[in-house]
């Protein structure tokens, strides 16, 4: 979309789409009349827009070293978000259990969790697209800050 590769554009692009799912995920709990805390809420919103600044960042990262391989930005940010909320699940599960029961009440709290991870996927594609259709990808995208 745009010629030059950019770090603040691919940054900003995928916290901002990051901001629009906080702000989709808050508007569906209030929507939903779930009973969740205040802090709950604002740490959703405030952990999808740290998803999109790590999306943004893996994707400078597009070699690896193993496999001697690139891989795509859309890959990288699905497997660090869908790794950010498992962790999340892990540390936090009563809270967001609470929450997808409110909204599937028949679901058990395993396949609850794996929904969170595969909601994380989702957004990591989704994000990892838009940030490279918007702010290029790999280390061309972190040299605009080295040259004068």
């Amino acid at each position: 979309m745009f010629s030059k590769p950019s770090l603040l554009r691919r940054n900003m692009a995928a916290k901002l789409l990051g901001l629009g799912f906080g702000l989709l995920c808050l508007y569906l709990i209030n929507w939903l009349n779930l009973n969740v805390s205040y802090v709950v809420q604002f740490g959703l919103v405030l952990w999808s827009i740290t998803l999109g600044g790590l999306v943004a960042l893996i994707g400078i990262i597009n070699h690896h070293p193993l496999l001697r391989a690139s891989m795509p930005g859309w890959f990288s940010g699905g497997f660090i978000c869908g790794w950010m909320n498992l962790l999340l699940w892990l540390i936090g599960g009563d809270s967001l259990t609470s929450i997808g029961q409110g909204i599937f009440p028949t679901l058990g709290s395993l396949i609850l969790g794996i929904g969170f991870v595969a909601i994380g996927v989702v957004f990591g594609i989704i994000a990892g697209f838009f940030a490279k259709l918007i702010g290029g990808e790999g280390p061309e995208a972190a040299r605009e800050f080295g040259r004068d």
